[in-house]
């Protein structure tokens, strides 16, 4: 069945919708986060109020519900224009294209230092505008406004949605290799599934509801406890118990958050043992690095044991190793593109392979040109695109594989790293300007694209709904998806202001305020190289393929290099708890009920996940009308 016009009217209206609530919810209330987990709980929500529309509408017109190949691609296009949105993109980037301009002074000698060389067409130059936007009381709907801010916009909705279309024309190369030869299980497409599937058989059964009940009282009692203080607070939350080491080398372990999230065990328990074992672990071993740098005082050097590094190496090491598992199917691909060979065709691809591959390589050039634009040097370019695109891959290919709760590599990308081994000095000024624009899609890897993209593609495949109108509404939703996110935070920018009235801790100050200092310090009095950066992340790259090649060697080996990599950052500091109670549950029911009772609790757990999901999308837009507070049970 093709997709009506009713899909493209909520298209249309569930994408601003969407991107409002998140704004919303992640900037002016800064809480809940949907995006800062691989399961994106607004979307589940979504998908839950279309399923319910459907139930209702069903009843009287029954030709006018939606099909189950319109639910699916509506839930993955406000997939991906949330992570567009989201915590880790134009939440971050927006603020440092108004940021330079406006906070310019005699201190910082932006003026005379900064702002004649950045490009014009890439952040505001029109001061007048930014007051009213970082203060507040004000409206986007003027003219000089809406001009001041049309040209950045426009450019960097172009960047997002050509970096997009470069992921899904990957994804197009890589679907065959991963879900054909490897079958990857692609965990996090699941529930969607279940939910959409003809009949509907996993709502009629009485252990996922079982699950959805506990979900929903806990949170009920919760956000009563929020709004009426003398209802007592079930402690779900993590609680810091840092204070409890206070003296060295134990007061090196720094932040250690202790929570019991719901969802986190149900997400935790459907993974293999053996990630949720090692994500838990591998967080204790980062922490036990710590101790035991403070302990021989090895931590006097700066940054050591140089764990964001180490954690950049492994993510690499994961898309150093499915290239290599993919080496042959590249070459392949390499023998048709050159009319070597003649492509095989498969019904299952969007496109050609043949099309795919000169749909990244145009893609990349436009990048290229649009950071060379922006002042990069072509090797700088080559360099950054090369680790962005590697943590990409290895992103994805966890998802794909084993659907790790977070995935976050704080502080970790190439603008970061580059400087840090090369030094400052190595590079130009210009080189500077255009790396503190990568701050912007670069501080964080949680709500990524690429993984949605084919995830997206998998379910299409997987429901035997075909896979083209698919990709061609992600492609939709990658055009949109900027457009909206950048006019729903500057429209609540200029009303409530982004430099005072939204919630603490003011994030659109310090996004801003994090790229361009670090400029300052680049050009003012500039650190050495650190070379031993560098060696970090090939220590991290080189242990995480040692784990790699002794799991294809040692069956039943119990560390993951996928916990190795996704346990050093904030993501699971949060939910290393829930991972240890996880393992201990799953550990527990396979030895005792084996793998056919596992088998009938897996819908019990994705109750918990979607009650939690239901109820905190709830709260969340509870709050959001009525302007006050509320439960968010994440994070």
């Amino acid at each position: 069945m093709p997709l009506r016009g009713r899909f493209f009217f909520a298209a249309l209206l569930l994408i601003p919708l969407n991107a409002f609530w998140i704004i919303q919810s992640e900037v002016m209330r800064y809480a809940g986060h949907p995006t800062t987990i691989s399961l994106f709980y607004n979307t589940i929500f979504w998908l839950c109020v279309l399923l319910a529309l459907n139930g209702l509408v069903g009843r009287f017109f029954p030709k006018a519900v939606f099909s189950r190949l319109e639910l699916l691609t509506l839930y993955a296009m406000l997939n991906i224009c949330s992570a567009l949105a989201g915590h880790d993109t134009i939440e971050v980037l927006l603020p440092i294209l108004a940021y330079p301009v406006y906070r310019a002074n005699a201190t910082n000698n932006w003026e005379q230092d900064l702002i004649p060389r950045l490009p014009k067409h890439l952040v505001v130059t029109d001061k007048d505008a930014l007051k009213p936007y970082f203060e507040g009381h004000s409206t986007l709907y003027q003219a000089d406004h809406l001009r001041a801010w049309l040209m950045p916009t426009l450019s960097w909705c172009g960047f997002l949605t050509t970096m997009v279309v470069l992921f899904m024309f990957l994804n197009v190369l890589l679907r065959r290799r991963w879900t054909e030869s490897e079958k990857l299980a692609f965990p996090l497409i699941q529930l969607p599934l279940e939910l959409t599937a003809p009949g509907a058989p996993l709502l009629k059964n009485k252990v996922l509801w079982a699950g959805i009940l506990i979900a929903v009282v806990l949170q009920l009692w919760n956000g009563v406890a929020v709004l009426n203080p003398q209802v007592p607070l079930i402690q779900l939350k993590y609680v810091d118990q840092a204070t409890n080491f206070p003296t060295r080398p134990w007061s090196a372990i720094g932040w250690l958050p202790v929570g019991f999230y719901p969802f986190g065990i149900a997400l935790g328990v459907l993974l293999p043992v053996d990630l949720i074992f090692s994500s838990w672990f591998f967080y204790l071993f980062w922490k036990l690095q710590l101790v035991i740098s403070a302990w021989l005082a090895w931590d006097q050097t700066p940054n050591f044991p140089y764990t964001d590094a180490q954690a950049l190496g492994a993510y690499l090491g994961i898309g150093i190793g499915a290239i290599w598992a993919a080496r042959r199917h590249f070459s392949w691909l390499a023998r048709v593109f050159f009319n070597e060979e003649k492509e095989t065709p498969d019904p299952n691809d969007p496109i050609s392979q043949k099309s795919a591959v000169w749909g990244v390589l145009v893609c990349l050039a436009l990048l290229v040109i649009f950071f060379r634009l922006s002042g990069l040097s072509f090797l700088v370019i080559a360099v950054a695109m090369i680790i962005y695109l590697g943590i990409a891959i290895a992103v994805t290919r966890m998802r794909a594989e084993l659907g790790p709760p977070v995935h976050d590599l704080h502080h970790a990308g190439a603008d970061t790293m580059l400087p840090k081994i090369f030094g400052p000095t190595a590079f130009s000024r210009e080189d500077h300007i255009g790396l503190s624009f990568w701050w912007g899609f670069n501080r964080a890897y949680r709500g990524h694209p690429m993984p949605i993209g084919i995830e997206s593609l998998k379910m299409a495949e997987q429901s035997k709904l075909g896979t083209k109108g698919m990709f061609y509404a992600l492609i939709g939703a990658a055009v949109l998806g900027p457009l909206c996110a950048f006019w729903a935070l500057l429209h609540l920018s200029y009303a409530y202001g982004a430099a005072g009235a939204i919630a603490p801790p003011n994030v659109m100050e310090i996004f801003g305020r994090e790229a361009w200092n670090r400029y300052t310090n680049w050009t003012g009095i500039p650190e050495p190289p650190h070379p031993q950066e560098g060696m970090a992340v090939l220590v991290g790259l080189g242990f995480t393929l040692v784990l790699n090649m002794i799991r294809g060697r040692w069956i039943g080996f119990p560390f993951h290099p996928v916990g190795y990599a996704i346990a050093s950052s904030w993501g699971m500091s949060v939910l290393w708890v829930p991972m240890l109670v996880a393992w201990v549950v799953k550990i527990l029911i396979l030895r005792y009920g084996g793998l056919g009772f596992y088998r009938k609790c897996v819908p019990f757990f994705l109750g918990i996940i979607l009650g939690e999901c239901l109820m905190g999308g709830f709260w969340n837009l509870t709050g959001i009308a009525r302007e006050v507070p509320t439960y968010a049970f994440w994070p």
